[in-house]
């Protein structure tokens, strides 16, 4: 895709908005009590528009708002091809996306209205072959890619309430990452930022934090991303929908140690 094509326009500069603020606490501890400064993240209400009709309403980190909009579209399967993508035009709490009509698929859904950027569809009803040959990765980048999740969530580290997705190609580089307030939001944000960039999302593994439902699954696999991996758990529709579309899904990957519950071919051991 080429990441010149989509005009952004954006009147409220959110690029620019803060991420966090201070808060005043009383700290206790086991020595006593008292006051400190500490950072809490900020949130943002926004409405996702598609050829002016709303998508979804959620709250989400106020950061990375076209990658969002560009990467939800993708990941809910809501659009067949990024490259129709038209304009993504930003005026909180507004997002509004232009695209070609023939390529938006599944224009009968509701408004939803979420604390999270969970799946419109539930995993049982998404359709489709399961994925091709996929990537293949050794143990030691995917290790890496573990490592390099938590270093690069620079939010995190600050206010412990954010979720980190990092989009990794087989030699171990980064090729996209975001934070935010929600897992399901920061999928969609590094995979809508890698396209932006040129970036083939199948092209690389996904190393996320959090727990691996189903709608989780389906993101990477609307993306064409044939691998999955946490450092936490999967839920039970999540192995289902991994194993039917042909996903390599790995939780609770935590060096030296994975757990691979679905096709595991794709990683060298």
């Amino acid at each position: 895709m080429n990441p010149h094509r989509i005009h952004m326009k954006n009147h409220t500069a959110a690029s620019g908005t803060a991420l966090t603020r201070d808060h005043r606490i009383i700290a206790v501890r086991e020595d006593g009590a008292g006051p400190a400064n500490v950072q809490v993240c900020i949130e943002e209400t926004v409405t996702l528009s598609l050829n002016g009709r709303p998508v979804i309403t959620l709250k989400i980190t106020p950061a990375d708002l076209e990658s969002f909009a560009v990467g939800f579209l993708v990941c809910e399967g809501l659009i067949s091809d990024p490259s129709c993508i038209a304009a993504v035009e930003i005026d909180l709490p507004i997002i509004a996306v232009s695209a070609d009509t023939d390529a938006c698929v599944g224009n009968d859904h509701p408004l939803e209205t979420r604390s999270a950027g969970t799946g419109i569809r539930h995993p049982q009803e998404i359709a489709g072959p399961p994925l091709g040959k996929g990537i293949t990765i050794d143990k030691a980048v995917l290790f890496e890619g573990i490592r390099q999740v938590h270093e690069t969530a620079s939010v995190w580290r600050s206010t412990g309430g954010t979720h980190c997705t990092i989009l990794v190609d087989a030699e171990g580089t980064i090729r996209s990452s975001a934070e935010d307030i929600g897992r399901h939001s920061s999928v969609d944000k590094a995979v809508g930022h890698a396209i932006l960039s040129g970036v083939t999302p199948g092209e690389c593994f996904m190393v996320c934090t959090g727990r691996l439902p189903g709608d989780m699954v389906a993101k990477a696999y609307h993306a064409g991303i044939s691998i999955v991996v946490s450092n936490n758990a999967p839920f039970s529709s999540g192995i289902a929908l991994a194993e039917r579309m042909a996903i390599t899904l790995v939780g609770f990957a935590r060096p030296p140690r994975m757990s691979i519950y679905t096709h595991p071919e794709r990683i060298r051991l």
